[in-house]
């Protein structure tokens, strides 16, 4: 690495967030399983991580985790919006030489509030090839930091893409990712389908329907068995899961042979019931349980924590589990499916 992790704290100019309090976490290991044999887990399993504007601590940080984790492959994204900040080009300069090591899925979302609707990043923008000419902007400034390129992030998830309230049958965000997967196909990058949540045929039908299909080479998808509340809809139903390859032979009509990815699965070391920190055995079987999904790749969400002082996608902690889902507590403790995953990546 030629970055110095001294020199990029420094940069930024802010105060390390302070090192809050993990006492009486109380975690324990989950027993051994028998896990599907594959050779090659490293090349087919990595983890996500989100970087916020400017966190260049927890950028170091993460990079140090990967590194004792062993993982290949890191999936992380460009705010689009972000990037057109005050010092939004530098900040993603000095994240993608800080990641060179990791083979990297980049997504790209979150439109800037000047370009979109009604300002909101989750509105789709005014002039829908602008999305197109920002992906061009991206290939030609970091083409060479990135393996694939993911394009939006569960679109149909109104917190990632208010279809609701401005695209009720997909028709703008088909013109917007098709242009965008046209123009990457034509400048040599794979392109990935940004992960449906929840996994739906009917959608990805859709969207083959309207021709986005032609030029995405993987078909991206999520999921977060025993999230949430048992009796509630969210993302999924619990009673609807039936395992990966249940989600993932689902969508065969539609695939015309294309690999699927998992971009996202994970589990949060929450107990909503009880509104306390918990679940460390059954987060390590859910992260087993995604090494063996017939996907072509799968990466696990995610790798460190959200500051509990940050706000979460649906607003400031009204989910305690977006708070919970790293493999790392946000004071940095190691929770016992990292040291699982440690494990697993580094046998032959």
């Amino acid at each position: 690495m030629t970055t110095n992790h001294s020199r990029l704290i420094k940069s930024a100019q802010v105060a390390e967030p302070r090192k809050l309090g993990c006492a009486g976490v109380g975690l324990v290991r989950s027993p051994e399983m028998e896990l599907v044999e594959d050779t090659s887990l490293r090349d087919r399993f990595g983890i996500c991580q989100w970087f916020h504007f400017e966190d260049y601590g927890n950028l170091c940080r993460s990079v140090d985790f990967l590194r004792e984790l062993g993982v290949k492959h890191l999936r992380t994204g460009i705010s689009w919006a972000d990037y057109h900040r005050p010092g939004g080009k530098d900040w993603y300069a000095a994240m993608f030489e800080e990641l060179e090591e990791f083979e990297i899925l980049l997504s790209i979302w979150h439109t800037p509030p000047s370009l979109s609707y009604d300002g909101r990043c989750a509105s789709p923008p005014r002039r829908l090839l602008d999305y197109a000419d920002f992906v061009d902007q991206i290939i030609s400034s970091h083409g060479r930091g990135f393996s694939h390129l993911e394009l939006w992030n569960e679109p149909n998830n109104r917190y990632k893409w208010d279809f609701k309230e401005h695209d009720p049958k997909w028709q703008k965000f088909a013109e917007m990712v098709g242009a965008a997967a046209y123009w990457a196909k034509s400048r040599g990058v794979t392109t990935v389908l940004g992960g449906m949540m929840p996994v739906d045929p009917h959608w990805l039908d859709l969207m083959a329907g309207y021709g986005v299909l032609e030029h995405i080479d993987i078909v991206g998808i999520h999921g977060f068995p025993d999230m949430w509340w048992a009796n509630h809809p969210n993302w999924d139903w619990h009673s609807h899961w039936a395992g990966w390859d249940d989600k993932i032979s689902s969508l065969s009509p539609v695939l015309d042979e294309r690999p699927v990815w998992i971009t996202e699965t994970g589990l949060a070391t929450w107990i909503l019931e009880e509104a306390v920190v918990g679940r460390h055995q059954l987060q390590e079987y859910r992260l087993e349980e995604a090494m063996s999904a017939t996907a072509t790749r799968t990466y696990w969400y995610n790798l460190i924590d959200l500051d509990p002082r940050r706000e979460a996608i649906e607003g400031f902690h009204v989910d305690e589990n977006e708070y919970n889902l790293g493999l790392v507590t946000h004071c940095g403790d190691l929770k016992p499916a990292f040291h699982r995953l440690a494990r697993l990546l580094k046998e032959p």
